[in-house]
């Protein structure tokens, strides 16, 4: 309380004193303001003569009064003295510069910088004595309107006459020393104005005055000090006395409370005690997981405690007041009275075990511990029963059963080591991959198991040296068996931890993988060989084949790929056996690897085709190995008990000039290869861009040629055949074409073999006989000159086991009768497999179809076998009516055709007819019918009818004539 109140009134009697310094500093402010406001007349002056003051010490003298303090006012036109008032006294300062003095420089040129009024000092004056100046910068504008600095109005202020205005002395009179500073603005020092004897110290209050120089500061002190010391002393006094009683009365107050505390702290600790008793004997109980029982010598219950109530057969205010038997099970109480006499004989009983069939938990094991409980003497015999759930461990001891069980019969070997990798037990597995019996194994090293094979990463010493460290390993190792074999094993090795985290055991799994690595080497095989002559398979023949095109890129080269295949290798599997054949694709394998350098390979692609990869091969050196090959090839095979001679077409095709992946040689040695086989086989050819562009060209046939049915891209041109005797229209012949909308108009003889080899002709074929037949309905229905329509048959569709049925099933649909459809059939379709042609005529003739044999003459037809055709009509191939006129053997050819189907009963047709000599000669020999130019060209369906009636017509005006 004495410090706040004396720093209260220490506070006011500051504010006191600061507002005194207050009163005097605002006198101070007025008085250099009253002298500093000079200037603006000044200022008032100089614009008003635009820098030209004629009469300013007139001017001048008479403001003067007005302006007490004012020692001097002057013009100075750019900073140079010029006008002064009074000049008496003050002729030193005209021609004074004061933008080039040392000490008012500076601050007159911040003055002109600024434009604002400026206060220099206090400093020294030019006319003597201590002062201020006030300088107010004047700037006019010139005739272009622009604001030029024209020089400075200034007052001198003498110091002691304004601070006079303050009445600083005064000060002193009333008790206090004061000091007037301010801070040096170019030199960052305080400057002492005006000050007592001795000055205010720095304990002082003040109030500053702000001028144009910056601040100048009062600062005032009282002479005795602040405070009163008398005061402070009879204040601290009745405070000391004041604390001696109150602590005095604490002290008193706080024995009577700690006496207080003391009695409450032996009641709580007598308590506590007591509670701590109980609560201990409760945690103990509760602590306790299993039931617990209190029961008398008659099986009694007394009380019940179980922390898990599904562990009862009933709730515990259930229990308490019934006997064990009208609880338990007969055999359980039972075996609880045992368990209650033994403790009653000797005090204590355990390890006894009932099962229970709890509703909530099933089967049940318990394990009962009891002890007899202390009581009086005359008192009844009591007994604490405890009843363990051992159920898990039950379930351990048979998971620990089931684990002996599967650890011994496991199809995997199973060694347990110590942490010094001593076998310490083994399972019966063990024994069987090793021979080791038991009694041998234990007590031997782990290391001594394992064989280090240069194959494989397992090192015993490292793998068991890093268990320690959390390591483990798994994978492939050899093992060593008790007869020093060596076998390939699968082997696994972790560690077993305490619970401290020390490896104490190791266990190693292993298996004998012998039987799955031959498996893998097979599947390996497999893979990259082909089965039957042990030749790299295409898969592996791609991959060196990438191989080589890289080397042979980086080093310029170039390398050769040859695909062969065996020519007519189908008649060997065809008459001999698939044996055989294999045999001999064996026989032709070896002869071409013995003709081979090692860096060459050669694969098998499956059937009779092998493919040769020649790496750092010429296109020469390719054809020298060729000829090699196919002479090699061409020599006799003695395959038991035969002898067979095949021969080879190959196709080459050479990196990197007919292409630079494994892919592209391959698709073009194999055309080259069919190209060797259009020519004539047993030969070799090269890969040709004019064979790339035919097999463009093939492939783009076929791939438009799927879609060319279902966009109804074909059509069927008729070609009339002309009876020689009547020359009349007997009949036509369907001619298909294909009109593509990007292709154009594609020539039958271009997409007719591929059509054949795709297996589409069949489809296009029974499009044909459909169409046909149903325009020949048409054309009889209208009642045109027409007997029957032909169409062409290719051999793949003669062979086709439904070609009968289609037929059939064609005609029905369009309603017209068999005899009027003609089938045309080449010599080749016919004789290639004449038992198979016999059966097929046979059928289409029981149907009422007529064949006719298409192109007679060029091919190689038995005469035996023409006999037993059902063949009704010979077409003379146009290749022989084309030169009858100049030909003698053509002529003599055609005469023998036609004699011949006189003789056989058949009738003949000459294609290709387009002169009257070829007509004459032809009607001259007995010729039937012919086609050609000469009657007409093949016509749409549409032309067609309307060259039918025109032939109609014709008849009918011949008939009426």
């Amino acid at each position: 309380m004495v410090w706040a109140l004396e720093r209260q009134e220490h506070a006011q009697q500051r504010t006191q004193v600061a507002d005194m310094a207050g009163d005097h500093v605002q006198a101070l402010q007025r008085a250099i303001e009253l002298a500093l406001s000079a200037n603006n007349a000044l200022v008032a002056l100089v614009r008003q003569g635009k820098g030209q003051v004629t009469q300013f010490e007139e001017i001048g003298t008479q403001m003067l009064p007005f302006y007490p303090g004012i020692a001097a006012m002057g013009l100075s036109p750019n900073g140079v003295v010029r006008h002064v008032v009074p000049r008496q006294g003050n002729e030193n300062s005209i021609g004074f510069d004061q933008l080039n003095d040392p000490r008012q420089g500076p601050e007159s040129a911040r003055a002109r910088e600024s434009g604002r009024l400026t206060l220099a000092g206090p400093m020294e004056l030019v006319q003597g004595g201590l002062g201020v100046v006030g300088r107010q910068p004047v700037y006019l504008e010139d005739t272009q309107g622009h604001r030029a600095f024209w020089g400075f109005t200034y007052v001198t202020i003498r110091l002691p006459e304004v601070l006079a205005a303050a009445r600083l002395p005064q000060l002193t009179q009333r008790g206090y020393h004061y000091r007037l500073w301010r801070i040096r603005p170019d030199t960052g020092e305080e400057q002492t104005i005006a000050a007592s004897t001795p000055p205010a110290g720095p304990d002082a209050v003040g109030r500053s005055l702000t001028l144009p120089n910056g601040q100048w500061t009062l600062s005032l002190v009282p002479i005795k000090g602040w405070g009163d010391p008398g005061v402070l002393a009879m204040r601290c006094a009745v405070a000391l006395l004041f604390a001696l009683l109150m602590t005095y009365l604490a002290r008193l107050l706080f024995e009577l409370k700690a006496h207080e505390r003391g009695l409450a702290y032996q009641v709580a600790q007598r308590t506590s005690e007591i509670q701590a008793t109980q609560q201990q004997l409760r945690a103990t109980i509760d602590a306790i997981p299993d039931p617990l029982f209190e029961l008398d010598l008659d099986g009694l219950y007394c009380s019940v405690h179980s922390q898990r109530a599904e562990l009862l057969m009933a709730p515990a205010d259930m229990l308490v007041g019934h006997n064990v038997t009208e609880v338990l099970p007969a055999v359980a109480a039972l075996s609880v009275m045992d368990v209650l006499n033994e403790a009653h004989a000797q005090g204590w009983s355990t390890g006894r075990q009932i099962v229970l069939d709890l509703s909530s938990l099933g089967a049940t094991w318990f394990e009962l511990s009891a002890a007899r409980k202390a009581t009086s003497p005359s008192a009844k015999p009591r007994f604490i029963v405890l009843s363990r759930d051992i159920t898990e461990r039950k379930r351990s001891q048979e998971q620990l059963q089931l684990t002996a069980q599967v650890f011994d019969q496991s199809s995997e070997a199973i060694v347990i080591a110590d942490a010094a990798h001593t076998i310490v037990r083994i399972n019966r597995a063990f024994t069987r991959i090793t021979g080791y019996t038991e009694a041998e194994a234990v007590g031997q090293s782990v290391r001594l198991l394992t064989v280090a094979g240069a194959d494989d990463d397992f090192h015993a010493d490292t793998v068991y040296a890093q268990l320690p460290q959390g390591g483990s390993w798994e994978g492939e190792a050899w093992g060593r068996r008790k007869d020093a074999s060596t076998y390939p094993q699968w082997l696994s090795v972790s560690s077993v931890r305490d619970g401290n985290g020390v490896v104490t055991h190791s266990i190693t799994l292993f298996r004998d993988i012998t039987q799955q690595r031959e498996a893998q080497d097979r599947i390996q095989r497999l893979a990259h060989f082909d089965p039957l002559t042990n030749l790299p398979n295409r898969a592996l023949l791609a991959e060196r084949a990438h191989r080589h095109i890289a080397d042979e890129q980086e080093r310029g080269g170039t390398l050769a790929m040859l695909f062969l295949d065996l020519d007519h290798f189908k008649n060997v599997n065809d008459s001999l056996g698939h044996r055989i054949g294999d045999i001999l694709l064996v026989a032709v394998a070896q002869r071409l690897q013995s003709l081979l350098r090692p860096q060459d390979t050669v694969s098998r692609l499956g059937g009779d085709e092998f493919l040769l990869l020649l790496p750092a091969t010429s296109a020469a050196a390719a054809a020298d190995k060729a000829t090699q090959l196919l002479a090699a090839v061409a020599q006799p095979f003695q395959i038991d008990p035969y002898e067979l001679t095949t021969t080879l077409s190959i196709g080459i095709a050479m990196y990197p000039a007919d292409g630079e992946s494994f892919d592209t040689l391959y698709q073009r040695a194999d055309a080259a290869m069919y190209r060797a086989k259009q020519n004539g086989r047993n030969r070799y050819g090269f890969f040709t861009a004019d064979l790339e562009a035919r097999t463009a060209r093939a492939l783009q046939i076929e791939n438009a040629l799927r879609r060319a049915l279902e966009r109804n891209q074909f059509e069927l041109h008729y070609q009339p055949q002309v009876s020689l005797t009547t020359r009349q229209v007997v009949g036509a012949e369907a001619l298909l074409r294909w009109r593509h909308p990007e292709l154009g108009l594609v020539s039958p003889a271009e997409f007719i073999p591929v059509a054949e080899s795709s297996g589409m002709i069949v489809a296009i074929g029974e499009w044909v006989i459909h169409t046909a037949v149903r325009d020949t309905k048409r054309w009889l229905d209208l009642h045109l000159p027409l007997r029957a329509v032909s169409v062409n048959v290719s051999a793949v569709q003669f062979r086709h086991p439904q070609l009968p049925e289609m037929v059939t099933r064609c005609l029905e649909q369009a309603g017209l009768p068999a005899r009027r459809l003609e089938l045309e059939l080449t010599e080749g379709a016919a004789v290639d497999d004449p038992a198979a042609a016999l059966a097929m005529m046979d059928q289409l003739h029981d149907r009422g179809v007529r064949l006719s044999m298409d192109d007679f003459g060029t091919g190689y037809s038995s005469l035996s076998y023409l006999k037993r055709f059902q063949i009704y009509k010979l077409k003379i191939d146009q290749s022989f009516v084309r030169d009858l006129e100049e030909d003698a053997n053509d002529r003599a050819i055609v005469s023998a055709i036609i004699r011949m189907a006189q003789a056989l009963g058949m009738q003949t047709t000459a294609e290709g007819v387009e002169t009257d000599g070829q007509l004459e000669f032809l009607r001259a020999q007995g010729c039937d019918e012919a086609q050609g130019f000469y009657f007409s060209r093949p016509l749409p369906a549409d032309a067609f009818e309307a060259y039918l009636r025109q032939q109609q017509e014709q008849q009918s005006s011949s008939s009426s004539g």
